[in-house]
């Protein structure tokens, strides 16, 4: 019977994780390093593979709508800091600065609509984000250095929110909850779509947008 338990489950530093859960982390680490990263001409810094998943983690693993509505907060926050600052380097055209401002502002009502959700059921909202948080989801912000940077940056952090509320939608019980995620990803999405144009990739590559690509 040890041997079997020790066999379905595999040590690491931190504790004990699920082959499972190993097995998702090594699909989406392979997708994602064939996939590039691209940022320019370089590539979002390998770390960023695991603060991705933790991202989708931090949605799924949520105990209650309580959880996964702070963990969304918190990346729409995040979101609304990595468009202004996208705003603010100067790198934006005046077309493509008026969208970043558009979709910071989605970002932001987003963030508002959960935040009420939450004190609706008695929560408490979390700290605002900072600009180093960012870095928590998907890193590389400060090394852009061209609008293509830019768009290419944000094309990951909308597919991390992407995959997040699609996996939140799996634990989320209340009705109304599962409505208003189900609202935001689509807004994230179409988001995609216009960044993806913006770099002159397939817009829409999917028939299903999960977050993956």
């Amino acid at each position: 019977m040890a041997s079997a338990s020790r066999a379905s489950r595999v040590r690491i530093e931190d504790g004990h994780a699920d082959t499972a859960q190993i097995a998702e982390f090594e699909r989406d680490r392979r997708e994602l390093i064939r996939r590039g990263l691209g940022i320019g001409a370089g590539v979002v810094a390998a770390s960023s593979i695991p603060l991705l998943l933790s991202v989708r983690n931090a949605f799924a693993a949520g105990g209650t709508d309580g959880d996964i509505l702070v963990s969304a907060i918190k990346l729409e926050q995040i979101a609304v800091l990595a468009y202004g600052a996208a705003i603010d380097s100067k790198l934006l055209t005046p077309g493509f600065a008026k969208v970043a401002r558009r979709f910071r502002d989605h970002e932001q009502a987003h963030a508002d609509v959960l935040i009420t959700a939450l004190t609706d059921l008695g929560g408490t909202p979390p700290p605002d984000a900072q600009i180093k948080d960012v870095d928590g989801v998907v890193k590389g912000l400060g090394a852009v250095k061209s609008q293509a940077d830019v768009a290419n940056f944000a094309i990951e952090l909308e597919m991390a929110a992407v995959a997040a509320y699609y996996d939140a939608h799996s634990k989320l019980i209340d009705a109304k909850l599962l409505q208003t995620g189900a609202s935001i990803m689509a807004n994230e999405a179409q988001h995609l779509v216009v960044l993806r144009q913006a770099v002159k990739s397939d817009p829409v590559p999917n028939a299903f947008e999960t977050g993956e690509k």
